[in-house]
């Protein structure tokens, strides 16, 4: 049969399935979510869409081809912490994608993060994958079946975007001798980021949140042990926590706030800088300033009051300022 009817088929085979099932955790865990959305503040919505920036650049690094890049290419400790992590060249281009492509909640964020960290903005061509995953994507919407919509165009990366395949290994030849190392990361990376910026495809409408990691590596490897169906639901079940995780430290955040620094002589932005450092993780304090569009000192009189709250510290070694709770 060819791979494409193939595909088709297990669609199918799923279509049936579904009718005669109950939901899935994850579409139970989304509705939960979904149902949490109307009662959502403005400030708790920016916390929000920072988080799933945040937590977007986590499975952005795990699943990116960095390493093709090679050994000398150092990530340093906080590769996965999208404010402080080394990558500043790669985290350009990915906020920058973002703030293009990405719905309106996510796109601010993205451009916020790029004013702390005085990013102009990039158009690298190596997003051209997440770029093509998106218009696949969004030929295939709107629709009332996300798994089934999801299998349809890991169908149509796999068999027509070679870009997206992973391969297990591959044979070298170093000084004469042969060598098995692992092969060069695919672009599975670019399907997830793709999928982030499509909310609605998940019934969450235009909401300030992505799930982040839905089209993982072991989705577009060659040899799998299990049904691909089986993986998307782990991934889609994993993502589906990750968000409402999420959205419950958020709302702690929030009332947080509101306790702490309601009683305190403190600058204004203070609650707005809390939301920052909550959202998108440690800065320093020019970040935070760049970031809110503050000056320096204001920024200060902002991390004055945190600390004096015990809501934030100053870490030795950068001077970011980290949530004590963490």
């Amino acid at each position: 049969m060819h791979c494409t009817s193939w595909v088709y088929f297990l669609r199918h085979l799923y279509t049936i399935w579904l009718m005669v099932s109950a939901p899935a955790p994850w579409q139970l865990t989304l509705a939960r979510i979904e149902g949490a959305l109307p009662f959502i503040s403005p400030e708790l919505s920016q916390c929000l869409a920072l988080a799933s920036l945040r937590r977007l650049w986590r499975m952005h690094v795990r699943d990116h081809p960095f390493d093709n890049l090679g050994i000398e290419h150092n990530p340093g400790l906080e590769a996965d912490e999208l404010m402080r992590s080394w990558y500043s060249e790669e985290r350009r281009q990915f906020l920058s994608w973002i703030s293009r492509r990405g719905h309106p909640p996510l796109a601010h964020a993205a451009k916020l993060a790029m004013a702390a960290k005085s990013h102009t903005e990039g158009f690298s061509e190596i997003y051209r994958p997440a770029d093509r995953a998106l218009e696949r994507l969004d030929v295939l919407l709107p629709t009332r079946d996300p798994m089934g919509t999801l299998l349809e165009w890991l169908g149509e990366l796999r068999t027509e975007e070679i870009d997206f395949l992973e391969s297990g290994s591959e044979m070298v030849q170093v000084s004469g001798f042969a060598v098995t190392r692992s092969a060069p990361r695919g672009a599975a990376w670019a399907a997830s980021l793709a999928a982030a910026m499509r909310p609605h495809l998940f019934g969450l409408g235009s909401a300030p949140m992505a799930l982040a990691g839905v089209m993982p590596r072991a989705l577009f490897r060659e040899l799998h042990e299990d049904p691909l169906p089986v993986l998307l639901r782990r991934a889609l079940q994993a993502a589906a926590e990750s968000a409402a995780a999420d959205l419950r430290a958020m709302q702690r955040a929030h009332l947080q706030a509101e306790g702490a620094l309601s009683g305190l002589y403190a600058s204004s932005t203070a609650p707005l800088a809390w939301r920052l450092v909550a959202g998108i993780g440690p800065l320093t304090r020019a970040e935070l300033a760049r970031g809110l569009e503050v000056t320096k000192r204001t920024a200060s009189q902002s991390v004055a009051a945190m600390v004096t709250a015990g809501m934030a510290s100053l870490r030795t070694s950068d001077g970011a300022i980290v949530r004590t709770d963490t």
